[in-house]
């Protein structure tokens, strides 16, 4: 990445914490280009050459979150992918608390973000950004149980929809419950992988 393009995408993260920051103190309808730009140290020509819009902003704002909680998990992610391949199948579960957890943590942390996301925007691109998650956990555990690749994409697509719906409903109680007993909920609509 040269200079230019180093700067561009810095001026860009500037503008997406400047948002993030405006999040904590007023709705984001109230939120105006000006204040962005205020916040993040930037002119009105510089957001809009990253920008048509605010709302152009928070869905790229989203992404880039998002991208940080799977980067985060990397190292976890081939760790958990040893483990799956070498656990015993018994010890093999769709969803549980060491999976589960940090997502938890990472959606109560920015749920001024997905609530945004789930009342404005439909849920935008979320079901994509959550793919690469579930990739990596739960394709090899449905391989390990034997589970033909034509059906994967349906159990996945089970798994994701009950998951967002799940969270979706727990960010917009203002995520009032504990994770403790969001994975408790989780565990009476799961179907046990030994049970397939």
């Amino acid at each position: 990445m040269n200079r230019n393009e180093s700067k561009y995408f810095n001026t860009a993260k500037k503008m997406q914490e400047a948002l993030i920051q405006l999040l904590d103190r007023k709705e984001f309808e109230l939120i105006s280009v000006k204040e962005i730009c205020a916040e993040a140290g930037v002119n009105r020509s510089t957001f809009y050459l990253h920008y048509d819009n605010t709302s152009d902003l928070l869905v790229e704002t989203m992404e880039n979150v998002y991208k940080d909680f799977l980067s985060r998990y990397e190292e976890q992610q081939k760790e958990n992918e040893l483990n799956i391949k070498e656990s015993r199948k018994n010890d093999l579960f769709l969803m549980t608390p060491e999976y589960i957890d940090p997502y938890l943590d990472f959606v109560r942390e920015n749920r001024k973000l997905f609530k945004l996301m789930n009342d404005k925007y439909q849920v935008m691109g979320t079901e994509k950004m959550y793919e690469q998650w579930f990739n990596s956990i739960f394709t090899p555990i449905l391989s390990r149980f034997g589970v033909p690749q034509d059906e994967q994409p349906y159990i996945m697509t089970f798994y994701l929809k009950g998951l967002i719906g799940l969270v979706n409903d727990w960010v917009n109680d203002d995520c009032s419950m504990s994770n403790d007993k969001i994975m408790q909920i989780l565990n009476k609509c799961i179907i046990d992988p030994k049970d397939m």
